[in-house]
C-alpha cells in the first residue's frame, strides 16, 4: 500500500465521521494528517484523535502518544469538556519493529461511567475494517465507512483526484456546519432591541422633565407597579412598569443588559419571537412582583431576566453550541444577579425569577427558528397559562394592606406635599392610616396623622385638622409642632383661649422657638385687648 493510498484511508475515515456521521471537526492538520473530532451527537460527549502515522520504533509511538495526551488536555479545556474521554486512533501501515503492544489500549468500549479516560488504538491499514468494526459499534455509527477497494485505484492521477475530492468534501462539510451554527446564533437582526432601548430612554427623559424618577410619588403617577392600585383595577401597571426606571444608574444598568442580552436573543430567535419572549417575560415578572413584593417597583429587569431564560432554553436545545459560545458566561452572570437579589433587600427578586421562568417558557412556546420538535410547545403553553392564572389569583386575593404598602403611602404623601399636590397627599395619608395596625415603626402613625392635619389645613378643612391634631397631642404630649398648629387653627376660628393654651404648651416644649414666641405674644395681646 503506497503513501497515496494510506492518505486516502485517512481521508475516507475523516470524511465519513464528519460528513455522514455528523461529528464536529475541531482541528485539522492536513500536512501531518492529524484531526481532532468531537462526537457531539449524544451524551456523553467524547473526543477522537484520528491520525495517520508510520513508526520504526516503539519510542516514536510513545512520544506521539505523550504528545496526543498533552494536546487532549488542552482541547478538553478549550471546549469545556474537561471530563471527556479521548480515543487516540492511529492508522498505520508500518508498525514498530520492537515491542510496542504495552503502549496501546484494547479496542473495547471505554469503562462505563468513566471520565477523562485516554486510550490509544493503533490500527494496521491492511486490517482497517476488521479493527474499526468494534469502534463503529461502540460509537454507534450508522454504518461502517465505505472504503474504496484498492483495485479501483490504478494510477497516481486517480489517487490524487480521489484525495482532492475527499479533502474538498471534508472542507465543504465543515463549512456547512459552521454556517449552520452561525445561522443558529445570527438568525435575526436587532431591530426591536434598539426600539425598546429608545422607548426606555425616552420614557426616562419624559419622567425627569415632569418630575423625578427617584420620587416614589412620581413613579406611581407615571405607572409603576403598586399593589393597592392594581387591586383597584389598574392592571395596565403590569406593562407600564416595564418601561420606567428608578434613577440614572438603574437605567444605565438595565439598558446595558438589554443591549447585550436582548441583541443575543433577538439574533437567535428573530424579532417576532423576541417580541413575544420579552413582553411575556416582562408581564410574568410584574405579576410575580405583584404577588411577592409589596413595594413600588419599576424597570425592565423582569423582561431582561426573560432573555436569560430564552438563552437557557437555547442551551437546552443546542447544548454543545451553547457551552462552546456563551454558555458559562450566561450561567455565571445569571447566578451573580440572582445571588445579588437575595442579598440586597431592595432588589425585586420576585420580578427577576418570574421573568426568568417566563422567558424560558415563552421561548418553548414560540420555539427556535426551524425547530422541528413541537411536542414541547403545547405543554409549555398550558404550564404558562395555569401558572400565570394561579399567580394572578393569589395576587388579587391579597388585602392590599401591609407594613410595606403603608410605608409607601406615607412616602408618597410626603413627596406629594413637597410638590404641593395636596389632594393626592390627603388620599395617601388617609390610606396610610387605614393600615395603621400594620405599622411597627415608632411614632410613624402619629407623624402620618400630623402630616394629614397639615394637608387638611392647606385645604381649609380646619375641623378635621383639629381632630387629628388633638389625637396627636394626646398620644405624644411633647409634639410641639402639633400644639403650634392647633394654636393657629384656634386663632383662625377665633377661639383665643384654646389658642393661648396650645401656644403656651408649644413654648414649654420648645422655649427658644421664635415663631412660637411670636404667636404666643400675638394671641396674648388679643386676649388682653
Amino acid at each position: 500500500m503506497n503513501v497515496f493510498t494510506q492518505s486516502i484511508r485517512f481521508w475516507e475515515t475523516l470524511h465519513h465521521l464528519t460528513t455522514r456521521e455528523d461529528m464536529r471537526l475541531v482541528h485539522l492538520n492536513e500536512q501531518e494528517e492529524v484531526a481532532w473530532i468531537e462526537d457531539d451527537r449524544r451524551e456523553p460527549y467524547h473526543l477522537i484523535r484520528l491520525s495517520r502515522k508510520n513508526y520504526d520504533w516503539s519510542n516514536e509511538l510513545k512520544r506521539d502518544i505523550n504528545k496526543a495526551f498533552d494536546q487532549a488536555n488542552k482541547i478538553r479545556k478549550k471546549l469545556g469538556l474537561r471530563q471527556a474521554n479521548v480515543s487516540n486512533i492511529i492508522l498505520s501501515s508500518d508498525v514498530p519493529v520492537d515491542d510496542y503492544e504495552q503502549l496501546l489500549s484494547q479496542p473495547l468500549p471505554l469503562t462505563s461511567g468513566g471520565k477523562k479516560q485516554f486510550r490509544t488504538i493503533l490500527i494496521p491499514l491492511e486490517k482497517l475494517k476488521h479493527h474499526l468494526f468494534p469502534l463503529a459499534t461502540e460509537w454507534q455509527l450508522q454504518e461502517m465507512p465505505p472504503y474504496m477497494e484498492e483495485t479501483y485505484i490504478v494510477t497516481s492521477e486517480q489517487e490524487e483526484h480521489i484525495l482532492r475530492t475527499l479533502k474538498s468534501a471534508v472542507r465543504t462539510s465543515v463549512k456547512k456546519r459552521e454556517e449552520k451554527e452561525k445561522n443558529l446564533l445570527l438568525h435575526g437582526k436587532t431591530r426591536l432591541t434598539f426600539l425598546l432601548l429608545g422607548i426606555i430612554v425616552a420614557v426616562y427623559v419624559w419622567v425627569e422633565m415632569n418630575g423625578s424618577s427617584m420620587n416614589t410619588f412620581d413613579l406611581v403617577r407615571f405607572g409603576a407597579k403598586f399593589d393597592p392600585f392594581i387591586l383597584e383595577g389598574e392592571w395596565w401597571r403590569f406593562i407600564t412598569a416595564m418601561f420606567l426606571h428608578i434613577g440614572i444608574v438603574h437605567l444605565m444598568m438595565n439598558s446595558l443588559a438589554l443591549f447585550y442580552l436582548g441583541s443575543a436573543v433577538e439574533k437567535i430567535f428573530g424579532t417576532k419571537r423576541f417580541f413575544v419572549i420579552y413582553f411575556l417575560a416582562g408581564l410574568l415578572g410584574s405579576i410575580a412582583s405583584f404577588v411577592f413584593n409589596d413595594n413600588v417597583s419599576a424597570g425592565a429587569s423582569g423582561a431582561i431576566f426573560g432573555c436569560f431564560g430564552a438563552l437557557l432554553y437555547f442551551g437546552l436545545i443546542h447544548k454543545r453550541l451553547f457551552f462552546r459560545t456563551m454558555g458559562m458566561n450566561v450561567i455565571v452572570i445569571l447566578a451573580i444577579n440572582l445571588s445579588f437579589g437575595f442579598i440586597v433587600p431592595m432588589v425585586d427578586n420576585g420580578a427577576h425569577i418570574g421573568g426568568l421562568i417566563g422567558g424560558f417558557f415563552a421561548s418553548a412556546i414560540v420555539g427556535l427558528p426551524g425547530q422541528k420538535e413541537r411536542t414541547i410547545k403545547l405543554p409549555a403553553f398550558l404550564v404558562t397559562v395555569v401558572g400565570t392564572a394561579t399567580l394572578i389569583w393569589i395576587g388579587f386575593s391579597q388585602s392590599g394592606y401591609s407594613e410595606q404598602t403603608s410605608l409607601v403611602y406615607y412616602q408618597m404623601g410626603v413627596e406629594a406635599i413637597e410638590e404641593e399636590a395636596f389632594d393626592e397627599a390627603h388620599d395617601y395619608f388617609t390610606e396610610f392610616l387605614k393600615g395603621e395596625e400594620h405599622i411597627t415603626h415608632d411614632r410613624l402613625a402619629v407623624d402620618g396623622r400630623f402630616l394629614l392635619s397639615y394637608v387638611q389645613i392647606r385645604q381649609g378643612d380646619l375641623k378635621e385638622a383639629e381632630a387629628n391634631l388633638i389625637y396627636v397631642v394626646n398620644d405624644v404630649p411633647d409634639f410641639h409642632e402639633a400644639h403650634y398648629n392647633l394654636a393657629l387653627i384656634y386663632s383662625d376660628l377665633g377661639d383665643y383661649n384654646k389658642a393661648f393654651e396650645s401656644a403656651e404648651k408649644a413654648l414649654e416644649v420648645a422655649p427658644g422657638n421664635d415663631d412660637y414666641q411670636k404667636l404666643y405674644s400675638d394671641i396674648k395681646r388679643h386676649i388682653d385687648d
